[in-house]
């Protein structure tokens, strides 16, 4: 056979040998993985050895031979280097964790809080403590002249900041240059706020352009070094000090500029620690200035400043909720109309109702906004709620507050009759408590309806029991509208489990119907007679109420047991109070409808009880098996 038939053979065999010691190799590394992945000082593990292959020792016969039938036939280019990974096996060793290297233990990470930026931080409070000493203490001593001081202040913020540049190009530096360059923006914020707030170099309108620079500069430079830990000490360190030179409305302007700086870069960086730090600062002291507004007499700028302080907090709300966590969002939207409430109460009267009616609007339309999460537009409604509460008692006062809000409960219900959502069924019961109890203390109170004569004019000369019946109409109409809503959507339902919700909602319009026919009684007839007239009416319809739930309750055993109380509230009213406090006619009308009624429904009751039992006979009847007779007794 010619060399040129023997090439491909060769070649063929040159390729088995060298795929015979890869394989090898390849179980040499698996026995060494194995052993690094045993636990450090778990002992020596029982030596593996590497079990002999045949095919290795075939392989190289099989090379010995092609070499020796054609010696000078030269190696293919392509084909693999013969002296790849060597093979344990064919070396004859035993393969032990020993023999190879150990796993080494991960290094130990450093605590965030290291010592070495502990005093770097301490140190930039230091600093700027003793810049405000310098700025107001030699104010008010008279050491050097403002200019120089001004200046001294501002150059020694350039150069904190020109350091913080210049280390924070060695990584070794980085922790310091984070603490000086944020002292150094803080710096240059404070020089600015004194040379307008107390030496009056500046107006406050250029001021605020200045400061909103200089905190653009800072948070710029936390942006592009991507440390949110130097943006929270360029916000934290001018706010946390600006109430030591500034105290009135511009105060509240100069952590609101650090705050509107900062919307940009939260947004970019994503960065939530950031927003509450520099919303914090606008909402404490704008609830401070704003609860002080009466006091100052500074009501114009005072207002527009928490105004703005709303509108930039609910702005930062709106693109920080498609990108931030839910949480901090929520709690940002919770916390930015406080200082409009705060200023509110300050104003009192219709111009703080105005005020709070704005906040309401306003966070009202923060709800609406599309696509926006299920927590942050519960919290946005739940905030309009308290802030439309706070308009009504701030503006009103006495009968018309009792008055607005349960008519602003009966709206909520309605929209939740309407809409079929239970947040404005649970803003109605808030309204409705709040006005069932404000109606029972001073409008309908209970001592009016087991008293008389009680007196029919208020101090301001309008009939208390025009109000009365006005009140009492609405809290039983909120009480019908309330079960409604709570029926649509499914939170009321007539079994035990939802007892706790319709009960109280129920004794509610009950008392509601019951001062509603007294006090129209003695609005018919101002005297004893109306008095008892309307209780005997009164006790009637509750016995008649009775009836309804018991009718309503043959299938039902939570209704059922309702209208059996109401029974034995009526049969203790009859005997207890229209026994002693009706007369006449009154009395023997309340016990003669009582009874009749009484007498209608057990007829009426066991009749259903006896028909509902006869249709589900039939039932258990046909449920029997067709074979099942029964015995004969005989």
């Amino acid at each position: 056979m010619s060399t040129e038939t023997r090439d491909p053979y060769i070649a063929l065999s040159r390729e088995l040998a060298w795929l015979g010691r890869r394989i090898d190799g390849i179980g040499a590394e698996l026995l060494q993985l194995r052993a690094a992945a045993a636990p450090v000082g778990s002992g020596a593990a029982p030596a593996v050895e590497a079990p002999q292959s045949s095919r290795s020792g075939d392989v190289r016969s099989v090379e010995q031979v092609a070499s020796n039938v054609d010696p000078v036939t030269p190696a293919r280019s392509d084909s693999p280097d013969s002296s790849v990974v060597p093979s344990l096996c064919e070396a004859g060793q035993t393969a032990s964790p020993a023999s190879f290297p150990q796993p080494v233990a991960p290094p130990r990470l450093r605590s965030p809080i290291s010592g070495a930026r502990l005093l770097a931080w301490v140190g930039s409070g230091v600093t700027l403590l003793g810049i405000v000493m310098l700025l107001v203490l030699a104010a008010s001593r008279g050491w050097f002249s403002p200019a120089a001081r001004v200046s001294a202040g501002a150059v020694l913020g350039v150069a904190l900041v020109a350091i913080a540049l210049r280390l924070h190009r060695r990584e070794s530096a980085r922790t310091g240059s984070l603490a000086l360059a944020a002292t150094g923006f803080a710096t240059l914020y404070l020089v600015v706020a004194a040379a307008t707030a107390l030496y009056g170099y500046l107006p406050d309108v250029p001021a605020l352009l200045v400061e909103l620079m200089v905190a653009a500069a800072g948070l710029g430079l936390a942006d592009r070094w991507r440390s949110q830990l130097l943006a929270g000490g360029v916000v934290v360190g001018a706010a946390l000090l600006a109430p030591v030179i500034v105290t009135d409305w511009l105060l509240v302007a100069l952590v609101l500029a650090l705050q509107l700086t900062a919307l940009p870069i939260v947004v970019r960086r994503q960065w939530p620690v950031l927003m509450i730090v520099a919303a914090a600062g606008p909402v404490l002291f704008g609830s401070g200035v704003g609860a002080l507004v009466a006091v100052n007499g500074e009501d114009a700028a005072t207002i527009a400043v928490v105004l703005a302080c709303l509108a930039v907090g609910l702005g930062t709300a709106v693109p920080a909720a498609q990108r931030l966590p839910r949480e901090p969002v929520a709690g940002l939207v919770a916390a930015t109309p406080v200082p409009v409430l705060a200023t509110g109460v300050a104003l009192g009267d219709w111009g703080g109702a105005a005020v709070a009616a704005v906040a309401a609007l306003a966070l009202a339309g923060f709800a609406a906004v599309p696509g926006l999460d299920r927590l942050l537009r519960t919290v946005a409604v739940t905030a309009a709620t308290v802030a439309l509460f706070q308009a009504t008692l701030v503006a009103m006062e006495g009968a018309a507050a009792t008055t607005a809000l349960l008519g602003q409960a009966v709206v909520a219900a309605v929209v939740a009759t309407v809409l079929r959502t239970r947040t404005p069924l649970i803003i109605a019961m808030a309204y409705g408590t709040v006005g069932a109890l404000m109606a029972l203390a001073q409008d309908a109170p209970l001592v009016a309806l087991v008293r008389f004569p009680a007196s029919p004019y208020d101090e301001a000369g309008t009939s208390s029991l025009l109000v009365g019946a006005g009140v009492s109409a609405l809290v039983l109409v909120l009480a019908v509208a309330l079960l409604v809503a709570g029926g649509r959507v499914g939170l009321i339902r007539p079994d035990r489990e939802s007892a706790p919700m319709w009960v109280p909602i129920g004794i509610v319009g009950l008392y509601g119907a019951t001062s509603l026919v007294v006090t129209v009684a003695l609005l018919v007839s101002y005297d004893r007679t109306g008095f008892t007239a309307g209780h005997a009416v009164v006790t009637v319809s509750w016995t008649v109420a009775a009836l309804v739930l018991l009718a309503r309750g043959i299938s039902r055993s939570a209704l059922r047991i309702t209208g059996l109380v109401l029974v034995v509230a009526a049969v203790a009213k009859l005997v207890l109070f229209d026994l002693v406090a009706l007369d006449g006619l009154a009395r023997v009308a309340a016990f003669l409808g009582a009874g009749l009624v009484l007498l209608a429904a057990g007829t009426r009751y066991a009749r259903l009880v006896a028909e509902a039992g006869a249709d589900r006979r039939p039932e258990q009847e046909d449920d029997q098996p067709v074979g099942d007779v029964p015995a004969d007794p005989r």
